[in-house]
């Protein structure tokens, strides 16, 4: 008995060891969800995004590899003020999780798994959330910090990260574009995949929005 449960436990440090690591990319920094008191309405005007043409792509890693998908946006907007950016948001439909990286009956298992309760337990929450706080504009040209709550299965968290706008003639913001790690974890998503092929905490999200213009 101890010697199985040895071996066992040898096969998951190996595995942990192993597991590969999420793309190379932005670590968002987390921190608590900001109030809605503490929140200022901003001012401007709401331009809508495309949701024909936006959407979010995401990475999964693992021991074994990688998976890729995508996930449509349901609704979302951007709050224009003159030539700023002042806030803004958009609704995630989970119910579309897809993955790109296989076919036929496999891909179909996957589908079903990461809508169900081991994941993100769509039939409860259908829906996710980015709401922006603040724009801060940085040195390089384009180039932006946001901050916003992301709301995944009821859990709110603050999220910051890099993003490209890009911006037409008259200053209005025609696209969007940002690639960030998450930790899963902090939102309740914790299956940890099985032992000989556990699955890494960090999820990469690939951000490409674009408005209505």
């Amino acid at each position: 008995m101890r010697k199985n449960l040895s071996i066992a436990l040898i096969l998951l440090m190996v595995a942990t060891y192993n597991c590969k690591k999420a793309p190379d990319a932005e670590k968002a920094e987390v921190s608590p969800e900001k109030e809605s008191t503490e929140m200022a309405k901003p001012a401007g005007q709401p331009l809508k995004l495309d949701t024909t043409k936006s959407v979010i792509k995401w990475i999964g890693t693992k021991v074994t590899g990688r998976h890729n998908g995508i996930v449509k946006i349901k609704e979302g907007e951007v709050i224009v003020d003159g030539d700023k950016i002042t806030g803004g948001s958009f609704v995630l439909d989970m119910t579309t999780i897809q993955d790109q990286s296989l076919e036929g009956e496999l891909k179909q298992k996957l589908e079903t798994h990461l809508k169900d309760t081991d994941f993100f337990e769509v039939s409860k929450f259908p829906e996710a959330k980015f709401v922006i706080t603040s724009v801060e504009p940085q040195a390089e040209a384009n180039q932006y910090k946001i901050t916003g709550n992301l709301t995944m299965k009821d859990i709110t968290k603050g999220i910051s990260f890099t993003a490209n706008i890009n911006k037409n003639e008259t200053k209005q913001p025609v696209s969007a574009t940002a690639n960030f790690n998450i930790d899963r974890q902090l939102w309740n998503i914790i299956y940890k995949g099985k032992a000989d092929d556990l699955i890494s905490n960090e999820i990469n999200l690939d951000l490409d929005l674009k408005t209505a213009l």
